[in-house]
């Protein structure tokens, strides 16, 4: 397994920690099927490389591609025989991807990935009912695991986890892979502020691929001139790309996303700017609600809320990148890279009451609290609230992405205590309120005060309130 193992000088692999648990669980119990999959970028191969070098599993892998089944069958044999050292692998034909599992089986393979297969998927359906027929009658009587990964989404939910798919509900263990919390992502970013650090994380989210690439990066505007403006720059065509493997009418799809950045936030505005049938509207925000394209933002105790772009790649590309293609064309990049800084601050400013909201949530978890989320009634706001339910009590926070003098602070904090008093339910209790600042102007920051500082680390304990 040496060409899995770490590369020299590539990106330190950080968190992960629950995904490599479920694996070592997967790999003490096999046989048995598992699947991993998430949006392209997202660290699915790097995962697999890591644990397959920390397990010491002997294991076999093979990377999908979108081509005929037979000569994917052929690649894999050669894969297979490189890598359990079976010379005799490469020379054969074989019809059915059954027989080759098999083989490696009997090879002495613990373990066989195959990485992308929804692109083998997409390109073969019958694939599937071969992996189903091994999975159903050969694997049982081995000590294998036998592991996917697939970048896409839809074909994953849909051709090989979905009701209709000769897979269903076959898969022992499922697991999709999501974003890196702050935390991690914050420290492959070592070379930055604090405050940057939130800005770059407002940018790519905790996708380790743009994360990494970022890591020799020092601030947040060298981190956009890597992103936008250099020849090759990566957001520029990841949009297109994304959109492109998942759905079938890109173009429609973006166009309704670029209607949410300018924030038309529900189906009828989005129907009314854009031309497209409202009912269509809202099928194409459920379609990419399934894919995390887009998220649905409800404030607590309420029913209704507004969509937002949930990817963050989308998010950037839809809200700082399109609007300044003509100026990067032009190349009137120092002008373009002045607009998407100005409203990369924006961005940042939400970014951060997400990630305060989130830490919060985590902070007081082993206290009982449950639910975070906004208050909102009857136009006015507070920005976060982090509920436990059973014993009606609250936290409640405001986000300011500025810096404070601690009398400001202190003039917000009870200004957030008294509209939280009015907007939560009478029942309610508020056991301590805290600011969330980008930054505080005094060396002695006070305990109910949390800066990006604060967040570099997981939360273990809380604080008292002053």
């Amino acid at each position: 397994m040496s060409s899995l193992l770490s590369v020299p000088g590539e990106c330190p692999f950080t968190g992960r920690e629950t995904e490599l648990q479920a694996l070592d669980r997967a790999y003490r119990e096999r046989p048995g099927f598992a699947v991993l999959y998430g949006r392209r970028r997202i660290g699915k191969t790097r995962l697999v490389r890591e644990w397959l070098h920390r397990s010491g599993a002997r294991g076999a892998y093979y990377f999908a591609q979108l081509a005929s089944h037979k000569y994917n069958l052929r690649l894999m044999a050669e894969a297979l025989s490189k890598q359990l050292g079976d010379p005799l692998l490469a020379r054969l034909a074989p019809d059915r991807l059954g027989d080759l599992l098999l083989l490696a089986h009997r090879q002495g393979a613990e373990v066989v990935v195959i990485d992308e297969f929804t692109y083998w998927a997409r390109s073969e359906p019958r694939v599937l009912s071969e992996l189903q027929e091994f999975v159903d009658t050969v694997l049982p009587g081995t000590r294998m695991l036998l592991l996917i990964t697939g970048s896409l989404i839809g074909v994953m939910e849909s051709r090989v986890l979905g009701g209709g798919s000769p897979l269903y509900a076959r898969p022992r263990w499922r697991l999709r892979l999501g974003s890196l919390p702050y935390w991690h992502a914050s420290r492959l970013l070592r070379r930055m502020s604090p405050e940057d650090r939130v800005r770059v994380y407002a940018l790519v989210g905790g996708i380790p691929f743009y994360l990494c690439m970022l890591r020799d990066a020092t601030s947040a505007r060298e981190a956009l001139e890597l992103l936008l403006a250099q020849p090759g720059a990566p957001l520029r065509d990841e949009r297109e790309l994304l959109l492109r493997e998942e759905l079938r009418e890109p173009r429609v799809y973006s166009t309704i996303l670029s209607a949410l950045a300018r924030g038309y936030d529900r189906p009828s505005q989005i129907a009314a700017v854009t031309g497209i049938d409202e009912a269509h509207v809202r099928k194409y925000l459920h379609t990419m609600e399934s894919l995390g394209f887009v998220g649905r933002d409800v404030p607590l105790f309420k029913r209704k809320g507004r969509y937002i772009i949930a990817d963050p790649i989308l998010r950037t590309w839809h809200t700082i990148a399109e609007p300044l293609l003509h100026l990067l064309e032009l190349g009137r990049t120092r002008e373009a890279l002045n607009h998407a800084a100005h409203t990369l601050e924006k961005l940042a400013a939400q970014t951060w009451e997400d990630l305060a909201r989130t830490y919060l949530l985590a902070r007081y978890a082993p206290k009982g609290y449950t639910q975070a989320g906004r208050l909102e009634h009857k136009g006015e706001e507070i920005d976060i609230a982090v509920l436990d339910p059973e014993h009606k009590k609250a936290i409640v926070a405001e986000a300011k992405w500025r810096a404070l003098t601690p009398g400001k602070a202190e003039k917000l904090r009870k200004q957030a205590q008294a509209r939280a008093a009015r907007l939560l339910p009478k029942e309610y209790t508020i056991e301590e309120t805290i600011i969330a600042a980008r930054n505080i102007t005094t060396s002695k920051k006070p305990p109910w005060i949390i800066t990006p500082e604060d967040l570099q680390q997981p939360p273990h304990t809380t604080h008292p309130q002053a």
